[in-house]
């Protein structure tokens, strides 16, 4: 990804499959999420398959387990991020 200040950001799918944010694998109303009860994924769970804008804001990354409800801020994407250039 590249950013406005021209800076370059490199993601690998499983990190960004296992910093999903949504609440089914974060959990919610005190309940863990389904992340915090496994240990591994399936090669289909950590695939990167689309990744969709969501208004100027963030992107909606969808995995080819079908798995594309977590929306990731730009600001939680540059906290991610494996390379700055």
């Amino acid at each position: 990804m590249t950013w406005e200040d021209g800076s370059q950001s490199v993601y690998r799918g499983d990190k960004l499959r296992w910093a999903c944010p949504c609440a089914e694998c974060r959990g919610e109303m005190g309940a863990p999420g389904r992340l915090d009860r496994l240990e591994d994924l399936s090669t289909e769970e950590l695939t990167l398959a689309e990744v969709a804008l969501v208004g100027q804001y963030a992107v909606q990354i969808g995995f080819a387990s079908g798995h594309s409800t977590g929306i990731y801020t730009f600001r939680n994407l540059r906290s991610l991020a494996e390379d700055r250039s």
